[in-house]
């Protein structure tokens, strides 16, 4: 016994368990996670390997739904949390005219053809991380749409809004919301009108829509607080708003979780 007593003296044996890597942002539905692992670290997020960026940063993104708890592996290191859960406003519209709701033939060409530009911007452009840690917003005004929000138009359900709305003034300034480089600057899209995409690294994009004036160009590096255009009404818009989407590796997530909490 006295050398059993003997030996941990001498040779000291560290019992604290070790701890599992920090975690930033909101485990919501729409909300954004990123951390910064070890060189080399291999991540599994609900079982499916996630990509490790330089410097061991990692960025992960829940949808509009997603299941009660997510499982995240670090190398060896298992553990799950919770995911907390939103209500979103659901509006039902009834008989409105049919060309409100059905886009004709010439207008669904116009459609598809915006939706594969949008597409290939939101592709996963800069590997490096070009946002700033906390995002701030990209114009004043009343906030008029929420993330999440659903309209059901004559019996059909249209898809959920991936974003907010602000509405204010005509020529109200836009400002850019965190650092990044413009991927797409286009004019006159049936939905978002003039619209202009933002690339802030790591597979995270802003989108901004409806805008009256455009101040930036594709390929330009804008820093966070730039001005990159005004609020308009431009495309299918009942009145002066921008509507500020984010989508991270394609899906979208809640801009104001990036308002209020810090991505480091």
């Amino acid at each position: 016994m006295f050398l059993i007593f003997f030996i941990i003296l001498i040779f000291p044996v560290n019992f604290k368990a070790e701890t599992f890597p920090k975690i930033f942002g909101c485990f919501c539905e729409g909300g954004v996670i990123t951390g910064n692992l070890e060189n080399g670290s291999k991540l599994k997020i609900d079982n499916k390997q996630v990509e490790v960026f330089e410097k061991g940063r990692f960025i992960y993104a829940f949808g509009r739904k997603y299941k009660d708890n997510v499982k995240i592996e670090i190398n060896d290191k298992v553990k799950k949390f919770t995911v907390s859960k939103k209500k979103y406003k659901i509006e039902n519209i009834k008989g409105l005219p049919r060309k409100k709701v059905e886009p004709s033939k010439e207008d669904l060409n116009k459609i598809i053809s915006d939706q594969n530009k949008i597409k290939k911007a939101k592709l996963i452009g800069y590997k490096t991380r070009l946002f700033n840690e906390k995002f701030i917003l990209p114009s004043k005004g009343r906030m008029s749409g929420f993330y999440g929000s659903q309209r059901i138009l004559n019996s059909k359900p249209r898809r959920p809004h991936a974003g907010i709305d602000i509405a204010a003034k005509e020529g109200t300034s836009v400002i850019a919301p965190s650092s990044g480089i413009i991927k797409l600057v286009e004019e006159d899209m049936f939905f978002t009108g003039n619209t202009v995409i933002m690339d802030h690294g790591l597979g995270l994009i802003s989108i901004f829509a409806h805008l009256k004036e455009v101040f930036v160009e594709k390929g330009e590096k804008v820093l966070q607080g730039q001005k990159i255009g005004s609020i308009g009404m431009t495309g299918r818009a009942t009145g002066p708003h921008l509507h500020w989407g984010v989508y991270l590796n394609n899906t979208s997530v809640d801009p104001e979780v990036l308002l209020k909490y810090e991505l480091n």
